[in-house]
């Protein structure tokens, strides 16, 4: 399993953030992978997350040891998540932080 920030998300794409200890993990262009991309928990329904099966279409190397994969979405689904991470990096400038 890859652990990753979202730094954006459309209808027909996602674009994933990893730190550079994890590039050599990270998917190859034309990979056809499923993300799972947990959201904000709500009092009202609980724990959800975005269930994807995507294209990886992009992959680039940007600065502060970061990497970036942009997917095409071509299927996606809400399902409850099956466990919350302790420790989840919930923002881009959170995980940026970590990389100093």
């Amino acid at each position: 399993m890859l652990v990753g920030v979202t730094a954006n998300i459309s209808r027909g794409g996602l674009l994933v953030l990893w730190n550079s200890k994890e590039a050599a993990r990270v998917p190859k262009l034309g990979e056809l992978v499923e993300l799972e991309v947990e959201l904000p928990a709500n009092h009202s329904f609980g724990r959800k997350c975005l269930y994807c099966q995507a294209t990886a279409v992009r992959v680039a190397s940007v600065d502060g040891g970061c990497t970036t994969v942009a997917f095409q979405i071509h299927q996606m689904k809400f399902r409850s998540s099956a466990h919350a991470r302790p420790g989840a990096v919930e923002s881009v400038e959170e995980f940026q932080h970590l990389l100093m």
